[in-house]
């Protein structure tokens, strides 16, 4: 496969010739999937390399994203393929998101804050298999931390409870 959509399939084990071996070929899809991205097998270094770490010992990570105001959430999942653009596919993914509600007006109030439109902030939790995430939304990359180590973060980061 000579391409980036062979890469992905590569990694998602699509393009597997059989299932005894599948440790050992996915090692070589991994390999060859970087080549593609990046040139070389030699390793990566600064921010692409926590990536790189990730995606040859198939660890989650936990992914900060933005939008246009501020921070949006946080996903976990595990990493399937990037490039340099920091552009992510992730597996398995745990998302955390906010987003703004905005709320009309009360009909029966008075007054000045009467007429202005209120704002919530809606906290929301979804189950992804597959997610791409481009890499201008992206903040921050961290490695897991270990065993509930990332819903401990993601919790944090929301200010509750784990579930």
């Amino acid at each position: 496969h000579g391409s980036a959509e062979g890469c992905l399939r590569m990694a998602d084990g699509a393009a597997g010739e059989g299932g005894s071996d599948r440790g050992q070929a996915g090692d070589s899809r991994t390999e060859k999937c970087l080549d593609l991205f990046f040139g070389s097998t030699k390793p990566l270094e600064g921010p692409l390399s926590v990536l790189e770490k990730a995606m040859r010992t198939k660890q989650r990570v936990l992914v900060v994203t933005r939008h246009g105001s501020g921070v949006r959430g946080v996903c976990l999942g595990l990493v399937t393929a990037f490039d340099k653009h920091f552009n992510v596919v992730l597996r398995d993914v745990d998302e955390r998101y906010t987003v703004l509600h905005k709320m009309a007006p009360d009909e029966g109030a008075s007054g000045a804050s009467a007429k202005r439109w209120k704002k919530k902030l809606g906290y929301y939790k979804r189950h992804l298999p597959q997610v791409l995430l481009r890499g201008e939304g992206i903040v921050l990359v961290s490695l897991s931390g270990g065993a509930g180590g990332e819903e401990n973060a993601a919790m944090r980061y929301f200010g509750g409870q784990p579930s």
